[in-house]
């Protein structure tokens, strides 16, 4: 690029000068030409001011008068100051030529004037002497004949040179313009052959380079950021190339980074698109089984109800109910109102553990003390479903220190569960015993199991599974609020089912770990 411009630089100057030269050559000559031609005009001015002083003077000689005497007065002023103007434009050539040849000629020709004037002069001298004199016209025509025959040879030969000079001025212009044009012509076929070796040997590579460029910058619009051009040289050009191949890769890493962020950004989209679908279908299913469980609670609560509106009906029809009728019907009502209060109270500790509000009443108690309630207290439902209800405990002393209403009616709830899975003429077990530092509380039953594909979902709280949709007495909470009791007392539940339990049959056996107190002082509380 700098030799390019260099050349370019180089080449308008040597126009430049060539031009200058030119034009200043040009002006001398035009110079020259001009000043010839003016001085001949005024050579000629002074010739016809000569003409008009020697008709003047003649006109004066023949018809003397003041009149004819004012005329030559003015003939000669008009011939003298010709005479002026003639040396003022010979002094101002002197002056503006720097030539030592045109100023010596310029000199010359001033010396031809003096001599014209002074003969002049010598006239018009001669001519008022002989105005004076006896046949003035006769005088005054002698006098102009010698003058003629002096002055007309210098004053020809003097415009003579004029013209000379003249004709010479417009031969040189006429041979500068011809030189001007050949070295012009010239000047222009070697730019062209210069033209022609810079672009072969220069122009040619950067217009290629240039095109890579083009054809890099269309390809990386068009998506293709790997895109690199060939860097060779190290000149200007061939440093722009090397930014642009750094433009490229930057480009190429903010798209990677880019497609990289929009793939995470879809996998995330996707990911919590399939949490929201989960957590929708979640939601109508807890929706779903609070409708059941709501449709099981009024059954729950109404059947109780209508037991000992009955029992008060018909204890009212006679007119005098007999005290043994009284009494049976107050037995049946008092059942029915604490297995209904039994309910009511299970419902609000339900309500409560789902708001975290209680607390547990701890206290030490006898394990055997616990199944033998829960035996109480189940043995009825057992019996109307057919079934037997056995419990063990081994040994009789063993203790734990937890909150017995709870662990009350979280085995009450798995021994329902037990019983109503379970066929008739089949026995559930209520089993304790100890295992390590825990106590193991098992309800085994040999019905008929819980499918493996609804295991994972037998602690959530409302879920009844395929077959909670038969009249029970469940509410599908029995096992979510048994985990939550256990989970609070530090101990852990599990449940098998199917041929995989750990008696090796088939049913369902649910496990309740809790941790053993302190032997000493938790024996004897308990006692």
């Amino acid at each position: 690029m700098a030799l390019l411009l260099s050349v370019a630089v180089l080449v308008t100057v040597a126009s430049t000068v060539l031009l200058v030269f030119a034009l200043g050559a040009a002006n001398t000559q035009l110079d020259r030409l001009v000043s010839a031609q003016n001085r001949l005009e005024l050579l000629s001015a002074i010739s016809g001011r000569m003409g008009d002083y020697a008709l003047t003077s003649l006109q004066t000689a023949q018809q003397p008068g003041e009149r004819t005497r004012e005329a030559l007065v003015s003939a000669r002023a008009a011939a003298l100051a010709a005479f002026d103007r003639f040396e003022k434009t010979l002094g101002d050539d002197v002056q503006r030529f720097q030539d030592e040849e045109q100023r010596t000629l310029m000199a010359a020709r001033s010396r031809t004037l003096a001599r014209l004037r002074a003969q002049f002069e010598v006239l018009d001298r001669q001519v008022q002497a002989a105005l004076l004199r006896p046949d003035p016209g006769m005088n005054v025509r002698v006098v102009l004949d010698v003058f003629a025959a002096g002055f007309g040879s210098p004053l020809s030969q003097a415009m003579e040179e004029e013209r000379t000079t003249a004709h010479e001025a417009q031969a040189s212009v006429r041979e500068l313009r011809e030189r001007t044009i050949r070295w012009g012509l010239i000047g222009v076929a070697f730019a062209c052959i210069v033209a022609v070796f810079l672009y072969h040997r220069l122009g040619r590579s950067l217009v290629n380079r240039v095109a890579d460029v083009a054809a890099a910058a269309a390809d990386i619009a068009r998506g293709r950021s790997d895109t690199r051009v060939k860097v060779t040289g190290h000149d200007e050009l061939s440093l722009a190339m090397a930014r642009f191949n750094r433009m490229a890769a930057h480009l190429a890493r903010r798209e990677e980074r880019l497609v990289s962020a929009q793939r995470h950004l879809r996998e995330t989209v996707d990911a919590r698109t399939a949490e929201l679908r989960a957590a929708n279908r979640r939601l109508e299913d807890v929706d779903l089984a609070r409708r059941r469980f709501f449709t099981d609670v009024s059954h729950e609560l109404r059947t109780p109800l209508t037991v000992i509106l009955g029992e008060v009906e018909i204890t009212l029809r006679p007119a005098n109910p007999r005290e043994e009728d009284l009494r049976a019907a107050l037995l049946v009502i008092q059942s029915r109102a604490r297995r209904l209060h039994r309910r009511v109270e299970d419902l609000l500790r339900i309500a409560r553990s789902e708001s975290g509000q209680i607390e547990l009443d701890r206290s030490p108690f006898l394990v055997a003390d616990l199944l033998a309630d829960v035996r109480e207290s189940m043995l009825p439902v057992a019996r109307a479903g057919g079934l037997a209800l056995e419990a063990r405990c081994a040994p009789d002393d063993l203790a734990v220190d937890a909150d017995r209403d709870w662990l009350r009616q979280t085995f009450d709830g798995l021994v329902a569960n037990a019983v109503r899975h379970s066929p008739p003429g089949e026995t559930v077990f209520l089993e304790a015993r100890r295992e390590g530092g825990d106590v193991v509380i098992k309800v085994r039953d040999r019905g008929t199991g819980i499918a493996a594909d609804e295991l994972p979902h037998v602690f959530e709280r409302f879920w009844r599974g395929t077959a909670g949709a038969r009249e029970g007495t469940g509410f599908g909470i029995g096992l979510a609020l048994a985990k939550w009791i256990v989970d609070r007392h530090g101990g852990r539940i599990e449940i098998e089912s199917g041929t995989g339990g750990s008696e090796g049959r088939g049913g369902t056996c649910v496990s309740v770990r809790l941790p053993v107190p302190v032997p000493d002082t938790t024996l004897e509380a308990a006692q």
